[in-house]
């Protein structure tokens, strides 16, 4: 496992490489919201995780095997937002950049996880088919509000439906990417053109 940054909170710790976590959905769901989120991020930051995808997916990976369901969602939203701040300082001290996309693939296990907890939870089946017709809904209006408030937002209702829960986690994450790159002093006028 890589070595974290100091402070940052995202519970990666040796796991058995299970498929899914316990939270349910399928390792290839999370790691396509990855990638989907990816596919919206600031243009130099999409640089950076295409040049380090394998950390990217490998941050998915790890921090997927070590989940053992014990924390709600307002837990895992937490730690995405602490997680998000401590890549953005990460990131400005020039911590070498492979290191701030495994981690930042942390954070996509905590949105997802966060994600389908507040929707009840979607079968495996269900979660690969969420995949596959997947939107990006946008940035919010203060895009670079805390990453607290960027975490949860928008809003997901119980009971939604698993492709409502994947949209919700995609664009959660990419707002955050969003955030992390403005945040340690990148360009991130991308935001104007997704609102």
């Amino acid at each position: 496992m890589r070595r974290l940054a100091a402070g940052v909170v995202l519970f990666l710790l040796p796991g058995a490489g299970r498929a899914e976590s316990p939270a349910g959905w399928p390792l290839q769901a999370e790691l396509l919201m990855a990638a989907d989120a990816a596919s919206y991020a600031p243009p130099d930051f999409k640089r950076q995780l295409v040049r380090n995808r394998e950390q990217f997916m490998a941050g998915v990976r790890d921090a997927a095997a070590a989940e053992e369901g014990r924390r709600d969602a307002a837990q895992h939203l937490a730690a995405a937002a602490r997680g998000a701040r401590e890549v953005a300082k990460a990131i400005r001290a020039h911590t070498p950049f492979a290191d701030m996309a495994y981690q930042a693939g942390g954070i996509v296990h905590e949105i997802a996880a966060a994600s389908l907890l507040q929707a009840g939870g979607v079968t495996p089946e269900a979660g690969s088919t969420a995949s596959r017709s997947s939107q990006f809904l946008g940035y919010p209006a203060k895009p670079f509000a805390d990453p607290e408030v960027l975490a949860g937002s928008p809003p997901l209702a119980a009971g939604a439906s698993p492709r409502a829960a994947y949209d919700a986690a995609v664009t959660r994450t990419t707002r955050l990417i969003a955030w992390i790159w403005k945040t340690a002093g990148g360009d991130a006028s991308i935001v104007s053109r997704f609102p």
